[in-house]
């Protein structure tokens, strides 16, 4: 298992099925988190680390100590025109308001679990040795990114959406809110999308936890556990 810690100034993670109002999730969706850390490793291939499990957990804001249980991500709506037309066309007419939701001063922790990893079994490199799993890769590209075949700034979904801040964490100091998988929880997050369409767009429901405690261990025990991210088509 690794631990990283996280830390993005401001990203929006658009609903599935907002429209002209961009609502954003509450918190980075899994599928998302699983996007950034293979760009980090400068893999192309989304299947290949089918099968690694990831859990989370989410730091107050700093002014926030005592929470009072409201430590989710603030989240700040933009306002701004947009224009049915091309630039330069249509005036004022084609214009019309556009609401745009960000979250502000997302901070958090990942673990990551690659001993259950099964898609890219059979793969190789060019190299014809066996590809190692994705936390390997993550501490390579940490500890030796001279190593890594990359393009463009780190970002948490999309392009505007820069990382500030990713680095490994053995032990994470102070309390942190852990995100638990639950199939009561009251927040919906997509664990693996479905780019041509929604038919293997996969959502699992998770709870934010009230209380912030100390990250001692890793996910398994009842109440935090794993959240596995594969590729619904390989199961």
């Amino acid at each position: 298992m690794v631990s990283l810690y996280i830390h993005v100034p401001y990203a929006s993670f658009r609903k599935s099925y907002a429209r002209s109002f961009a609502e954003t999730y509450p918190l980075p969706p899994p599928s998302t988190v699983y996007g950034m850390l293979l760009s980090l490793v400068g893999e192309r291939f989304r299947r290949r680390h089918s099968g690694v499990r990831m859990a989370f957990a989410y730091k107050c804001r700093p002014h926030d100590e005592i929470c009072k249980g409201q430590c989710l991500p603030p989240v700040a709506t933009t306002l701004r025109k947009l224009s049915r037309f091309k630039y330069g066309v249509g005036g004022k007419e084609g214009a019309k308001p556009d609401y745009v939701e960000t979250l502000c001063g997302i901070r958090f922790l990942c673990l990551v679990d690659s001993s259950r990893e099964s898609a890219g079994e059979s793969m190789t490199d060019n190299a014809n040795n066996a590809l190692a799993g994705l936390e390997d890769r993550i501490k390579e590209a940490l500890e030796l990114p001279e190593k890594i075949t990359r393009s463009g700034v780190l970002s948490l979904g999309l392009s505007d959406d820069a990382v500030n801040d990713l680095h490994l964490c053995a032990k994470p100091n102070g309390k942190w809110h852990r995100l638990l998988p639950s199939e009561t929880g009251s927040i919906e997050l997509p664990i693996w999308v479905d780019h041509t369409g929604s038919a293997w767009t996969r959502w699992q429901r998770f709870e934010f936890e009230g209380t912030a405690s100390p990250i001692t261990g890793s996910p398994d025990s009842s109440d935090w556990t794993w959240t596995e991210i594969i590729d619904p088509r390989l199961i």
